[in-house]
């Protein structure tokens, strides 16, 4: 048997939009829009888009707070006190989870210079836009 935490956590449900069903706690269209009707809108905002634009951002504010253009990777400890101060508490204990693995692929994404462009974002704060 799995001592794996989240187990007993319901999943959300999927979601539909026109006849576009997705699964709004996993699925990972990064902000593309989609059209219904006249109107273009962001198929949705997720956990996991907060947390991988949230660790593109950071790395980038670490490196500037630290003076350098030389990626950093952090260790398991390292990650897990930056983590303890951004995870937006707001969010279920299902959703923190996968905020905290997409914010190690942003901020992993810089360290490998594949980060998408992220200068439209607030750098001023990480935790801004994650009201859902």
């Amino acid at each position: 048997m799995s001592n794996y935490s989240h187990a007993q956590e319901e999943v959300p449900p999927l979601q539909k939009i026109a006849d576009l069903i997705y699964a709004p706690h996993s699925d990972l269209p990064f902000g593309k829009n989609v059209r219904i009707g006249l109107s273009e809108m962001v198929i949705y905002e997720s956990a996991i888009e907060h947390g991988y634009q949230a660790g593109i951002r950071a790395h980038q504010i670490f490196l500037q707070d630290h003076g350098t253009t030389e990626v950093i990777m952090l260790d398991d400890t390292q990650f897990t006190m930056i983590l303890q101060e951004l995870v937006p508490e707001h969010l279920s204990a299902f959703e923190q989870g996968l905020w905290r693995s997409f914010f190690i692929v942003g901020w992993t994404c810089v360290y490998l210079g594949i980060e998408a462009n992220t200068e439209d974002d607030d750098d001023d704060g990480l935790d801004e836009g994650f009201d859902q």
